[in-house]
């Protein structure tokens, strides 16, 4: 599995929760050191001056800079003698399982000034479905938030510093690797945890807690990915491509292919695959 392959799928598997957020000018007496906190921090510097330390790395944030500070991260924070800072903030996790998501990615902890009003705008955003008392707020402040996080990573794929994916332990990239190769077989626990040198029980808690999802759910999505594939790629019959990706019970397929789609495999395959469209267009209607 390559780098984007695995930060696709931590994408995939992402939950976030906003715990606070807002928009003011700090107050003469903010300052806080040396502490650790549980959940992630952004920081939009709008105006004034302050000062910030990430891990062993002091900041003197400017206006348009934007900085994360990372839960689990020592940290501190604290107003000088200049004007104070005036902020969009907010407090938030993002988990992968049980494990979050800055510390899967090597993510930079801050980026420059941007060009556009973009930030400012997914942070007013933020702020308005926040204060949002409807039955859909909450997942109106999810929507936002992972907005707010896409562009972040964006713009940090971008940086000298780049993005990229914290290392994963040699024995659970043999298991991605095997399992990407026999994907079409019957694949068993027990023959995976073999492969990371685990007992069967302990490797499923290690592989959810890595990636998120677990093997088994891992194995069939990669199946149905490689029957999508098929589909509008080829004209193999759903039988062959049943065999292919190792669901060789086409009724069986079917259903996992419409439950996870919305689609049919015949449907998919119309709709997705121009050749099959052209193909349906060209037959005499009845």
């Amino acid at each position: 599995m390559n780098n984007q392959q695995l930060i696709r799928m931590y994408m995939e598997n992402v939950e976030v929760h906003v715990t606070a957020a807002g928009y003011n000018q700090v107050w003469t007496d903010w300052r806080e050191l040396d502490y650790t906190p549980d959940y992630n921090k952004f920081y939009l510097i709008c105006e004034g001056e302050g000062w910030l330390k990430i891990g062993d790395t002091e900041f003197t944030p400017q206006p348009g800079e934007w900085f994360l500070m990372p839960e689990g991260v020592k940290q501190s924070f604290s107003y000088t003698s200049g004007p104070r800072y005036t902020k969009y903030w907010c407090h938030f996790t993002a988990r992968i399982g049980e494990r979050n998501l800055f510390d899967l990615l090597h993510t930079p902890v801050w980026i420059g000034k941007e060009q556009d009003s973009t930030p400012i705008e997914l942070f007013r955003e933020l702020l308005k479905y926040h204060r949002d008392s409807s039955i859909t707020g909450p997942l109106l402040v999810k929507s936002a938030m992972l907005r707010l996080i896409s562009y972040y990573l964006e713009r940090s794929a971008v940086t000298p510093q780049g993005l990229s994916t914290a290392a994963v332990s040699e024995p659970l990239q043999q298991v991605i690797s095997h399992i990407q190769r026999f994907y079409h077989r019957n694949l068993t626990i027990e023959e995976l945890a073999e492969q990371a040198h685990l007992q069967p029980n302990y490797f499923i808690r290690v592989f959810k807690r890595q990636f998120g999802t677990s093997p088994i759910q891992y194995i069939n999505k990669k199946r149905l990915e490689e029957a999508k594939l098929l589909l509008v790629t080829t004209n193999l019959m759903l039988a062959e491509i049943g065999e292919r990706v190792g669901i060789p019970d086409i009724s069986y397929l079917s259903r996992t292919f419409k439950t996870a789609t919305g689609f049919s495999p015949t449907a998919y395959r119309l709709t997705f695959s121009p050749e099959q469209r052209l193909e349906h267009a060209k037959k005499p209607q009845q």
